[in-house]
Parts: C-alpha cells; structure tokens; sequence
C-alpha cells in the first residue's frame, strides 16, 4: 500500500517523504530534511553556533532555491502556459529566505529561518504540491530535469553583514512574503 503523502492541513516536518516516491520529489524533500538538520546543528550547540554548519547551510539552501527558481518554476510555468498557483508565494519566500541569510548567524535569524521554512516546505511537499506538480508536468522530460538540478551549480555566498539597515530590509522582506517581522526582534536590542 502506497503512503500518503502531508496535507495542507497536516503540521508535518519535511523528513516524512514516502521512500517510494518517484526522483523528483524525494530529491527535494529528502534536501528539505538534510537542510533542517544543518540549521538545527547550526543553532543548537549548547547556545554556541556551529559556523561550518551554518555556511553549509546557507550554500545548500541557495543552490535550493536556485534550482526551483531556474529549473522547476520555469519547467512548470511552460508546460502549463501559466504559473502553478502558488509560485508568487513561493518567490517571496525565496526571497525573504535570500534576505534573511544575509544575517549573522543569531537566534533572531535562525528563529526567522525556521518560521519561513515550516511554512514554505509543506506547500512544496504535500499530496498535489509543487513538487508532485512538477513532477507531473515533467513527463517524459524528468530525466532531463534531473540533469538539470544535478548540473545546477554552487552559489556564491556573501558574507554575511551585521548592520541595522540589513536586519531592516530583511524585516521588510520578510513582511511581505506575509511572514512575522517581529520574529527578527525589537530592530535596536540587537544592536546596543
């Protein structure tokens, strides 16, 4: 008997993918889950952040986003003739992830990290979702998408930058993908 797969309404953590589901979507769940694993190690060493970690992480995370940008957004949207519904969202959670990595690795952007991955993951995961979607349109295509994201090279990752004005826009940023910009703190107690 084949598993079910999250709901919408489910509150579930990324590393429940069925072992039988197809390449595609075991491929990027199966990313989900080896990501929330590095942001825990990161964040969670005795209150002491594990650097390594968290620069892995943020590696991972924007060769992630890169290839659903580039590869199963755009994939999807052509064979369609119009966007999956929810990419609008997805994009701006992209970017308010982006933003937020743009931050030292501190509680206040590990919290915010967390909190936009516990929303943007099911949207992808669950039964009928991005990647049971893409993985549809793909067809006969799959295999070549599977180059695709295999090929998908590593992205420069900046240093990260603590200054008030960052901590603001990613506040913005994070405002309108409809995420809490309160879940980055009060603006001046990181910086007294």
């Amino acid at each position: 008997m084949k598993a079910r797969r999250p709901t919408l309404s489910a509150n579930t953590k990324s590393d429940s993918t069925p072992p039988e589901r197809a390449d595609l979507y075991a491929l990027m769940a199966g990313e989900h889950a080896q990501l929330d694993k590095l942001l825990d190690k990161a964040a969670s060493d005795g209150g002491a952040i594990d650097s390594e970690a968290y620069q892995d992480f943020r590696e991972r995370l924007l060769k992630h986003i890169r290839i659903e940008e580039r590869i199963l957004l755009p994939m999807a949207e052509r064979k369609r003739g119009e966007p999956i519904s929810i990419a609008g969202q997805l994009r701006l959670d992209h970017g308010a992830l982006a933003a937020l990595l743009m931050l030292p690795p501190a509680d206040y952007a590990f919290r915010a990290i967390r909190a936009v991955l516990d929303a943007h993951n099911p949207l992808e995961e669950v039964e009928g979702g991005v990647y049971d979607q893409c993985e549809s349109l793909a067809g006969s295509e799959i295999a070549e998408v599977m180059a695709q994201i295999a090929a998908t090279p590593r992205v420069p990752v900046s240093p990260w930058v603590n200054s008030p004005k960052v901590l603001a826009a990613a506040r913005r940023v994070l405002a309108r993908a409809g995420h809490d910009p309160a879940l980055l703190g009060p603006l001046e107690d990181e910086f007294r």
